[in-house]
């Protein structure tokens, strides 16, 4: 090997200098999803996905207007609706950008005409997170909102997130049959906070909810579960930023009950090899082949089939298992888990279970949990 000259080893030490800067610049001090994402990468991101579907206006000066579209429902139009609230959560990490880079300006509603109940709290808490992030400067505008979507997200508690919020009265939301409960945000700890679901779902309903131990049991652990997985030590999740969200609605009509759960933390998937079931996670993916361990889909089908045959109390497993049994005892509903890319679906109808797993091109930045049931 040749001998490099003094000339050439300062040069190298100089590139090396400003190749760590260049990686240092854009760092984001949050754990979410795309925590390591630079303010190019970003801007990268945006403009490859505005040909795929991202609806939005930039103006000269970088800021953008961010379209949601007409239909929000994680059911019939999931990668949509992913796409644009994986786009609020990437940009409101952005928000210290250089003038090159985008900065979120605001999220128009205009167009939306109609969004599922978990959209509406994935929406919520993703607008939550942005205002976090400019210090509670976000004033709502629903002045050209369609009228049933304001209603809609008035009763859900939307409006009380922000300190500048118009004065508003829903009182179209009273005669709709499907009724929504005013969303509770808690942190890691907040496990109580189930109690006050139940009193709100009651209200709601206008009885009491048989079986609810199953679910409040299923809950409890879920909350649980964000302290120690969805927000693990060394993530880079500051105190104020381990939250999760909780609603349901009851539609009158259909006699529909939904729980909707999220938390917007590392995902199951990222978070089992670290936890205690993942020797047992190991054993059941031994059947698949190297690639289809590695989906998202895969490891969220493993983590419930392992909480089948699990006991302890002190696994993820066991709460999982008290959600489902609560939709078991109905023998009419179904759960859905959504984390990262992956979904895990059980089906109940007429007692007779069905499962569906499924991959998406966008991820949940987080893990999503749905709870529908039909009270006879």
């Amino acid at each position: 090997m040749k001998k490099g000259t003094h000339r050439q080893w300062a040069r190298d030490v100089l590139l090396g200098i400003r190749l760590r800067n260049s990686r240092g610049r854009g760092r984001r001090r949050s754990g979410a999803s795309d925590s390591n994402c630079s303010w190019l990468s970003t801007k990268r991101w945006v403009d490859e996905h505005l040909s795929r579907g991202l609806n939005a206006d930039i103006d000269k000066k970088g800021r953008l207007t961010l379209n949601l579209p007409e239909r929000m429902n994680f059911y019939r139009a999931y990668e949509e609706t992913a796409l644009h609230l994986m786009a609020i959560r990437k940009l409101a990490q952005s928000k210290s950008a250089p003038r090159k880079g985008y900065k979120l300006a605001s999220v128009n509603m205009d167009d939306l005409q109609g969004i599922s109940t978990s959209a509406a709290l994935v929406l919520t808490a993703e607008l939550s997170k942005w205002d976090d992030e400019v210090r509670q400067r976000l004033t709502p505008k629903p002045g050209s909102w369609k009228p049933e979507i304001r209603d809609q997200l008035f009763e859900l508690g939307f409006f009380d997130l922000f300190r500048n919020s118009p004065e508003l009265s829903a009182e179209g939301a009273e005669k709709s049959a499907n009724r929504l409960v005013k969303y509770i945000k808690g942190r890691c700890g907040d496990s109580g906070k189930t109690r006050l679901l139940k009193e709100k779902v009651v209200d709601v309903v206008g009885d009491g909810v048989e079986k609810w131990t199953f679910l409040h049991s299923g809950l409890d652990e879920a909350i649980t579960n964000v302290s120690h997985h969805a927000y693990p030590v060394g993530s880079g999740f500051y105190g104020h930023e381990k939250t999760w969200y909780l609603t349901g609605s009851y539609d009158r009509e259909s006699k529909e009950l939904k729980i909707v759960f999220y938390d917007q933390g590392v995902g199951i998937p990222k978070s089992l090899p670290v936890s205690k079931i993942w020797e047992r996670v190991i054993k059941l993916l031994s059947g698949y082949s190297e690639d289809e361990r590695k989906l998202d889909k895969i490891l969220l089908k493993a983590a419930v089939e392992v909480g089948r045959t699990s006991t302890k109390k002190s696994d993820r497993g066991k709460g999982l298992q008290d959600l489902l049994e609560f939709v078991r005892q109905r023998r009419d509903g179904y759960i859905s888990i959504l984390s990262l890319k992956g979904l895990f679906k059980l089906t109940l109808k007429n007692g007779v279970e069905s499962i569906k797993s499924e991959s998406f091109k966008y991820p949940i930045c987080g893990t999503l949990i749905i709870w529908s049931v039909t009270l006879k």
